[in-house]
């Protein structure tokens, strides 16, 4: 199955394992709860998963990479103890507690969540002598007599042997105590992850076009070949720091994360073209409305990749327009339930600045509490509130506060309006260059389901994509997305 089917029945694993009766007990005992095993080649996002898992599901997590485990710094280390049998004094060993079994004690303190996930990488890379303990733990769930706490789900990964010099094959006890789920390779899923985690537009249209370049482990002349979706993910990030920065982008570069000669040069040649396009087009100007028949006249002359290219360019562009505007409307939802929270001690007379400062503090903690994925929304209220400080007049700070926020409500409205028309613009710009066909099918397909445009869509509203989608079949029922939220000011 794909990374993404893999991380479903992961969740609904620990959904079960972690249901409870009426009395507060877990139903499945920690013996019968076989640990997941995650097989599938190096680079498919088996780790990155886990944190994804552990954030949606409100849980902790502790990773362990086993490779790095001996015995003693799995299990503990062994101590003499005096304990007492039928009268008689014996010296007993017992075990230190494990590392392991320690931090998620240690989870469990930080963080104040009783239940999580410990999980086990390269499982099967465990060394000989730690091998029989492993068995143990995975039916008992005990390392050197210590067992992880109850709430606590092992979830375990691995690669097979053709990927891994240092990969024992499972024997049938072992393998009979995991649920197996084998992951494959699959672009569909992986463009999916990455419309939703910011992976470069340029990267994406490059695998529509080649998605046979998005897994490769060959054996050439030049000894093996690796291209993963790590390595297409980590080569995105630093393009992206690349461009802020006015480095060049050159084959040295992407042959560094792309262990594939040939797809590292193809892409390193795309890369320009791409950018070449990117001035070709006047993209800016297009979702302006601004084009005249030359360009119709050069779009419709071109290649399908240079097509594929160019509705990539757009919706890249009109992707972070919407995304700016979801994130200031998540952040002044934010802003809005804080003020409110706090309206009695603010309506009060008192520093304007102090009062502000308490709340962004406020913000600060809880930012660094939040997942990674809701982080963003706090960095981008504290942007915005800093903007507030020279702006604070009023006769209390709630008054001055409350109207930086309207005023930060109107030009959010302004900034949505820009970006409904520049979604109208591209769907009639797409029309009138190829009519009904595959690039405007293209256009309004991610339109439906990227995580951005989704997340746009479901708080404001745009006719052209839902004209566009009905006529191209797409249509969803229009009240599932358009349920505006009110941010009109303060009760």
């Amino acid at each position: 199955m794909d990374i993404a089917s893999a991380k479903q029945q992961i969740k609904n694993t620990v959904q079960i394992y972690l249901q409870k009766d009426a009395l507060g007990r877990y139903r499945m005992p920690l013996v019968h709860q076989r640990p997941v095993f995650l097989l599938g080649a190096p680079g498919l996002g088996k780790t990155a998963i886990m944190q994804q898992i552990a954030d949606e599901m409100g849980l902790g997590l502790v990773s362990y990479s086993m490779t790095h485990h001996t015995r003693q710094s799995a299990l503990g280390l062994p101590v003499i103890v005096e304990k007492a049998y039928g009268g008689k004094t014996y010296q007993v060993s017992e075990y230190t507690m494990s590392e392991i079994i320690a931090s998620v004690y240690d989870c469990m303190r930080t963080t104040g969540k009783t239940e999580g996930i410990l999980f086990l990488d390269e499982i099967n890379c465990v060394s000989e002598t730690l091998s029989p303990a492993m068995l143990l733990f995975l039916q008992y769930k005990v390392f050197g007599g210590h067992q992880i706490p109850e709430g606590w789900v092992v979830v375990t990964a691995g690669n097979p042997p053709r990927f891994n010099k240092s990969v024992r094959e499972f024997d049938a006890a072992t393998r009979d105590r995991l649920k197996v789920i084998e992951v494959e390779p699959n672009y569909p899923a992986w463009k999916a992850y990455a419309l939703d985690h910011g992976v470069s537009r340029c990267v994406i249209s490059y695998l529509d076009i080649r998605p046979e370049d998005f897994y490769k482990v060959e054996t050439t002349v030049d000894g093996l070949t690796v291209v993963t979706p790590r390595a297409w993910e980590d080569l995105s990030e630093i393009l992206q720091y690349h461009e802020e920065l006015g480095l060049a982008v050159s084959e040295e570069l992407t042959t560094q994360y792309l262990q594939n000669k040939q797809v590292a040069r193809d892409f390193a040649i795309y890369y320009e073209l791409y950018q070449k396009y990117r001035q070709v087009y006047r993209i800016d100007e297009l979702l302006q409305g601004e084009w005249d028949e030359a360009v119709l006249t050069q779009a419709r002359s071109a290649k399908m990749d240079e097509r594929m290219s160019l509705v990539s360019l757009l919706l890249e562009a009109v992707f972070l327009h919407m995304s700016r505007c979801t994130l200031r409307h998540d952040a002044l939802a934010a802003a809005v339930k804080t003020l409110k929270e706090h309206r009695a001690e603010l309506a009060q007379p008192g520093d304007l600045l102090t009062a502000l400062s308490g709340l962004e503090d406020g913000w600060r903690n809880t930012a660094n509490a939040a997942p990674a994925a809701r982080q963003q929304v706090y960095l981008d209220l504290l942007t915005m509130t800093a903007d507030w400080h020279d702006r604070l007049q009023g006769a209390t700070p709630f008054d001055a506060l409350k109207a930086c926020y309207k005023q930060a409500v109107a030009d959010l409205q302004t900034e949505v309006a820009a970006a409904q028309t520049e979604i109208g613009h591209l769907l009639r710009f797409l029309q009138e260059a190829f009519g009904k066909g595959t690039e405007l099918s293209m256009a309004v397909n991610d339109l439906t389901v990227a995580p951005a445009a989704t997340a746009f869509l479901g708080q404001f509203l745009s006719t052209d994509y839902f004209a566009a989608s009905r006529d191209l079949l797409l249509h969803r029922q229009s009240e599932q997305l358009l349920h505006q939220i009110d941010l009109t000011g303060l009760v």
